[in-house]
């Protein structure tokens, strides 16, 4: 089926638009260049005929002026006198070389009376140089005066037969063009109703055809802007454009409320997960910090107790300390995120107690190139990461080994890395603690780096954990950390 048919097979309001549009255009063009046409040409002649009118009155001005001029000359014949009448002179040879000579464009006796007028002045022009060169003394002198004068008027009658040719001609165009002229403006006004009539008979039918149903249109689109959608359906009355659109208006109208009545049924189940994910990782976090290694613990507190029988108190109370700082560390901030300045004190803790535990074998050294107070990490992250190079890297070393510890900032971003020169882990050892954490699992480990790097993905957009490690050589887990947050003040630590 034809694209400009509907779907009953009737004419499509484009094609009735169109029909309607070249009729008032064929009409509107057909009087505009019907009028311009006519008065182009009605104008073109009337100028042609003005413009030879007037070049033949200069012609006769020219030959008046000439004949007063050669009068002066004649009686007195000076410079000043002479200067005028040369240029009278040039003036009439100027305007009769003005005169139109187209024998199709001015007619037979136009150009009859032409061709005398330029002939005789030819004629007279010769007599007149001829009686200047004549002697005011000699026999023929007057004889020849007169008979030169007798010439300037016979010109002069020529140039006024040949004006009164050409006012005869224009008389007789206007005459024959008259009434056609009179007839044009009754054609006008015909062509004008008739196209004014067809551009009422268009807006009716459009107004009925588009602009009702379309104002239809509007009016329930605002309804459905508002979030109203039990307006009644909008009535089909045609079967073109304007139809179909507003049978798939109606269609779409049901659609956007069946699918904002499933949106919100969405959303209201995304904020609810949202909250319950949020109160698990809360109580995840809760939980990691709450756990302690038992094992750890076990092996402290009996080499607190060999220590407290080998040597004086002194060291004991010392260890002592340290393990209860680094439980008050560890339980007593609900903060997310910490500063790093509070991060390391907790592990300074940690550290100490581990290096009374491998008897100093194991050292940590730390290179902190920022502020650790200006800056924000999630909390509890260093020190799994700590325990697991103490634990898996270097306690089978009987030789022991070393910790780096390392801050700096790169542009906005805080980089942190610990690094030891422990046993390090086999390619696919590496692939699978990655696969872990990507995957957000436990490692096996007291405290997972899996739930670690989620925390970071949650506190940090763009933050990121990576860990590198080679067989024998040693393992860095590096931290990347955008800085977007100023540091809260400290909670009151407990007593």
């Amino acid at each position: 089926m034809a694209r400009n048919k509907t779907a009953q097979g009737g004419i499509s309001l484009c094609r009735k638009v169109t029909a309607w549009l070249a009729a008032i255009l064929l009409v509107t063009m057909l009087s505009t260049g019907i009028a311009t046409m006519a008065g182009q040409w009605t104008v073109r002649s009337f100028d042609t005929l003005l413009a030879d009118n007037a070049v033949c009155y200069t012609v006769q001005n020219a030959l008046k002026d000439e004949t007063q001029a050669f009068a002066r000359y004649v009686r007195q014949p000076t410079s000043e006198t002479e200067q005028a009448y040369t240029a009278a002179c040039t003036a009439s040879e100027q305007s009769l070389a003005a005169l139109p000579f187209d024998y199709a464009r001015i007619g037979e006796e136009r150009y009859a009376r032409t061709w005398n007028l330029l002939q005789g002045y030819a004629g007279y022009r010769q007599e007149r140089d001829a009686f200047l060169q004549l002697s005011p003394s000699a026999d023929t002198y007057i004889e020849q005066m007169y008979h030169v004068m007798a010439l300037q008027d016979y010109l002069a009658a020529y140039a006024l037969r040949l004006t009164q040719a050409t006012l005869e001609q224009e008389n007789a165009l206007y005459s024959s063009t008259a009434a056609h002229i009179r007839h044009l403006p009754w054609l006008y006004l015909g062509l004008f109703l008739t196209a004014a009539a067809l551009v009422l008979l268009l807006i009716r039918v459009l107004s009925r055809a588009v602009v009702r149903p379309l104002l239809r249109l509007a009016q329930a689109s605002h309804s459905i802007a508002e979030g109203d959608f039990s307006s009644p359906d909008l009535p089909v009355k045609s079967s073109d454009e304007v139809g179909r659109l507003t049978g798939t208006f109606n269609q779409m109208k049901h659609a956007m409320a069946q699918q904002l009545t499933t949106q919100q049924a969405l959303h209201r189940e995304e904020v609810r997960n949202l909250a319950l994910e949020k109160d698990l990782e809360h109580t995840r976090l809760e939980v990691l910090k709450s756990q302690v290694n038992p094992h750890f613990l076990f092996n402290t507190l009996n080499m607190i107790s060999c220590m407290a029988r080998l040597e004086d108190a002194s060291t004991t109370d010392q260890m002592i300390v340290h393990l209860g700082s680094l439980f008050r560390h560890n339980l007593r901030t609900k903060r997310q995120q910490i500063t790093l300045e509070e991060e390391l004190d907790g592990l300074e803790d940690y550290i100490y107690l581990q290096q009374m535990r491998f008897d100093g074998r194991i050292t940590v050294e730390k290179s902190i190139r920022v502020q650790p107070a200006a800056v924000l990490v999630p909390s509890f992250m260093l020190q799994p990461v700590v325990e697991n190079a103490y634990s898996h890297g270097l306690k089978s070393r009987e030789e022991g080994g070393r910790i780096l510890l390392r801050a700096w900032m790169q542009g906005k971003v805080l980089v942190l890395t610990v690094a030891d020169n422990g046993k390090g882990m086999t390619a696919e050892e590496l692939d699978a603690v990655q696969t872990k954490i990507a995957q957000s699992e436990q490692t096996g480990r007291s405290i997972g780096l899996g739930n670690i790097s989620r925390r970071i993905g949650m506190l940090y957009p763009g933050g990121k954990m990576q860990v590198y490690s080679r067989a024998g050589h040693g393992t860095v887990v590096r931290f990347e950390l955008p800085q977007t947050q100023q540091p809260e003040e400290k909670e009151e630590t407990l007593s």
